[in-house]
């Protein structure tokens, strides 16, 4: 006992002293953030650890697929502490990154150690550990992903909706003071975020990213629970998909980390599987899980296709419309009706005037049908062919159906969205990758459905990696001028992209004070403006020339009211048919136009921007 207790510190602290030295260099020399460097330390000391103790503290066998996978399990646990220390030290107690790294060497050998001796390099457990190995992959799984995206930039949609959703819960009237073409939903989802950013101490985008992270842990042990239960999955073939899926879940959603689509599939996960389950699961689980997943669904009217694709499915199946009836369709049902009636109750200016306004003018946000299906890609033609070796040879489970018709569903609301848009891919990619992941944990299947399978979920994995984490071209080219220009406290861009104003306030540290996420009214009004005859159709004219005087209109209020230090004029907004767009001509047919910019100068100007000040 004594010397492999004197052997496991020495191997540990060669693995903590790889781990620590590695993330200072990391941090020091490649410049990463705090968890990232982190995580680099991890991922090195990993080997040395697992290496050491098989071969030198516990002499037990390199290869051993048990083993390896508990001892991957304690070292996420690790992982898990390491990064809860971390954030702990550098952020409640405001400690430098040397003393949490301190900390780290203290605990997390200490955690290691109790759970090697007692279970990693031991006979395999007589008695089920039940959940307990989900959870702690879960939870390293959540850690890890706070850790990967801490520092970063959230989404432009993202930072449009905390900014917004912050003026509604001060007082803000929703679609008459913030001006939105989603429904109210996200908004809602939104609030979570910012409250646990206010209890935290932390910044509105780390707070997005933990409530992110914390629906996702709920989606994954959720998601094990019923593969527990109702698919009689054992631990590790159990763990293997999890983690599957949430590389699944993670990797197409890169650049746009909580995303609606996101959200989607992360609320879909658990009924989705009880749909697909072997074996029938209880009643209120059952509408449990819809009554989640039918909270995901109303974030976008597109995203019912999902819940009836599944509907079509069970149809065939069982050759008979009854599944219509089923008591999740109803949960379905009665969600969406009573999500409308309190729309219409609370928020009715979104069905009256939102709404309609958006059938008239945002059709200028879409591609044609030719470019919308090469932003997916090979992975349509990957997945096609995926289902057709499956069907052929067999291997068309009822779990990979399941993922299947919802994989289907996800591509009909791709394209009916007609934007082309990379977070509407999500639900698509997410599903297919699934499916591949339960071809591929089936014990007879072939070699080439293993192949396809594979090759599907490979196809996934590189398109959300070559799309990456979230970047914004606009941010380097308005920061340049902006820090040159000195603290800017509050800030408006005239644009019709949203990725030049909600993200480039939070990334220069101003607030956003526009009702609009980017003047999207804009684009279509004008658009077909330019392609109506106003002589013979005048009535249509009219009202596409008061889409744009509102939009105009809102945004001379917003200036009057919040005088933005700063007002930045894009000179290259796109989705209109005839560029360059003119904003400041469009804004001068306003007579009050005039008077208000009259209190603004031009401060600068960049290849792309026009920059005017307010004058002191």
């Amino acid at each position: 006992m004594f010397v492999q207790v004197i052997k496991f510190g020495g191997v540990g602290i060669l693995a903590t002293l790889v781990h620590v030295f590695t993330a200072l260099a990391a941090r020091s020399l490649l410049h990463v953030e705090v968890q990232q460097a982190n995580l680099i330390g991890f991922a090195l000391a990993f080997v040395v650890s697992y290496t050491g103790h098989a071969r030198v503290t516990f002499n037990a066998p390199m290869r051993s697929g048990q083993q390896i996978y508990r001892f991957a399990l304690v070292a996420l646990t690790g992982f898990a502490a390491s990064s809860a220390t971390v954030w702990a030290v550098t952020g409640p107690m405001g400690l430098s990154f040397p003393v949490a790294m301190a900390a780290v060497a203290v605990i997390v050998p200490a955690i290691s150690f109790v759970a090697m001796r007692m279970w990693v390099f031991t006979a395999a457990p007589k008695a089920s550990l039940g959940l307990l190995p989900d959870l702690a992959l879960v939870a390293a799984i959540a850690l890890a992903v706070l850790a990967v995206f801490w520092g970063r930039l959230v989404n432009h949609d993202i930072a449009w909706f905390l900014f917004a959703t912050r003026d509604w819960l001060a007082g803000a009237q929703l679609y008459v003071d913030i001006i939105e073409v989603n429904p109210p939903l996200a908004f809602y989802l939104t609030v979570p975020g910012l409250r646990l950013a206010d209890l935290l101490g932390i910044t509105d985008q780390q707070g997005h990213y933990v409530a992110t992270s914390l629906l996702l842990a709920i989606g994954l042990v959720w998601s094990g629970r019923i593969l527990l239960a109702a698919h009689d999955m054992a631990t590790p073939r159990r763990l293997a998909f999890l983690f599957g899926t949430a590389l699944a879940v993670l990797l197409p959603s890169l650049n746009g980390f909580g995303q609606r689509d996101q959200i989607l599939v992360i609320s879909f996960l658990p009924w989705a599987l009880i749909e697909a389950a072997p074996r029938p699961t209880r009643r209120g689980q059952t509408l449990a899980a819809a009554l989640f997943a039918a909270i995901g669904m109303c974030l976008k009217p597109h995203f019912v296709v999902l819940p009836l694709a599944v509907t079509i499915l069970n149809c065939i199946e069982t050759r008979s419309f009854r599944p219509v009836l089923a008591p999740a369709n109803m949960v379905f049902l009665a969600t969406g009706v009573a999500y409308v009636g309190y729309v219409w109750a609370v928020h009715p200016a979104y069905l009256l005037q939102i709404a309609p306004t958006a059938t008239w003018v945002y059709g200028a946000y879409g591609k044609p049908v030719l470019e919308v299906v090469s932003g997916l890609g090979p992975s349509m033609g990957v997945f096609a062919l995926l289902v057709a070796v499956a069907y052929r040879s067999g291997a068309m489970s009822r779990e990979v159906r399941l993922f299947v018709a919802l994989a289907s569903g996800g591509l009909v609301t791709y394209f009916l969205q007609s934007t082309g848009f990379s977070y509407h891919k999500v639900p698509f990619l997410t599903f297919t990758a699934v499916a591949a992941f339960f071809l591929l944990l089936q014990r007879d299947r072939s070699r080439g459905v293993a192949a396809l399978a594979g090759l599907a979920a490979a196809a996934v994995a590189v398109l959300g990696l070559q799309q990456g984490f979230y970047r914004n071209n606009a941010i380097p080219e308005i920061t340049e001028v902006t820090d040159e220009l000195g603290p800017i406290k509050q800030l408006m861009t005239i644009s019709s992209h949203v990725y030049t104003g909600p993200p480039v306030a939070f990334a220069i540290g101003a607030n956003w004070v526009s009702r609009y996420p980017a003047n999207w009214l804009v684009p279509g009004a004008i658009n077909r403006l330019d392609k109506t005859d106003c002589v013979s159709e005048a009535p249509i004219c009219d009202r596409l020339r008061e889409i744009a005087a509102r939009n105009r209109t809102g945004n001379i209020l917003d200036i009057t009211r919040l005088q933005p230090d700063l007002i930045i004029v894009d000179r290259n907004s796109g989705y209109f048919d005839s560029p360059p767009f003119d904003w400041i001509a469009f804004m001068a047919e306003d007579p009050a136009w005039d008077a208000v910019f009259a209190q603004y100068h031009q401060a600068a100007v960049s290849s792309r921007f026009l920059y005017f000040m307010r004058n002191r």
